[in-house]
């Protein structure tokens, strides 16, 4: 009885043994076959890439040539929308200077004369003609970009707008909006709304258009900058010129 029993003990340990080691030979078998991603779960996914792009309206001005030194400090670029009849003496070779550090430059017509401009499609047009003529006459700069004054939404273009957009983009000239402003040009900002109107918006989007002014007034935009960029660089923006965006800023899209 004792040797029956010692060898079913024996029957047992080793039906055991060989459950275990098919147990992990499954295990083994089964990591092999699953993916390493779902495995590891610690594959992280890919930092988007955030970009600001900084654009300033109605210069060039007294003011230009303190904007450029701000940029250039700070690693930045920006686009210049210009006003054309504004490109005389002087501000001639500060715009030069900002296409040679790396700025863009866009039309913001030549006049900025809402009476002129506004009057109907052919007048908006052959103020834009002027405005390239003037740039590349003095620039020796071909822009891919206007901005309408007050805006692509204005009440004044909305009659021909759509026709002339169609016809700016045959000539291979797109337009731009914003989608973050500073608000600079309304009343008598001063740095701090300046910078709390940008702080309103801004962390909406990874690609923000930002709206300043470089008219000779916007003396507290030119203050407001470098905290502006400073707090783009602290949350993981860089800086690019409007033609590097993967998309035109128009109202309404972004």
């Amino acid at each position: 009885m004792r040797s029956k029993g010692r060898y079913l003990f024996f029957i047992l340990m080793a039906v055991v043994w060989m459950g275990a080691a098919c147990m992990l030979l499954g295990i083994l078998l089964t990591r092999q076959h699953i993916p390493q991603k779902t495995m590891a779960q610690v594959t992280k996914a890919p930092i988007e890439k955030k970009t600001a792009y900084l654009t300033f309206d109605d210069g060039p001005s007294v003011l230009t040539e303190n904007y450029l030194e701000i940029l250039e400090k700070n690693h930045a670029v920006a686009t210049f929308f210009v006003i054309g009849e504004q490109l005389d003496g002087d501000l001639v070779q500060v715009t030069k200077k900002a296409i040679q550090n790396g700025n863009e430059i866009g039309m913001h017509t030549y006049s900025h004369d809402a009476d002129k401009i506004y009057q109907s499609e052919e007048s908006y047009y052959r103020d834009l003609k002027q405005t390239k003529e003037e740039i590349k006459k003095k620039l020796g700069y071909t822009p891919k970009y206007f901005r309408f004054p007050w805006g692509s939404a204005n009440a004044y273009v909305q009659g021909f707008k759509k026709n002339l957009i169609a016809r700016m983009e045959g000539e291979g000239i797109g337009y731009v909006d914003w989608n973050v402003s500073g608000e600079d040009c309304v009343g008598c900002p001063s740095v701090e709304s300046i910078l709390c109107q940008f702080r309103k918006d801004y962390k909406k989007y990874d690609d923000p258009v930002i709206l300043l002014h470089d008219a000779a007034s916007c003396k507290a935009t030119m203050l407001a900058l470098p905290v502006i960029i400073t707090e783009l660089k602290q949350n993981g923006y860089s800086f690019d010129v409007i033609s590097n965006r993967k998309k035109n800023c128009h109202f309404g899209e972004y």
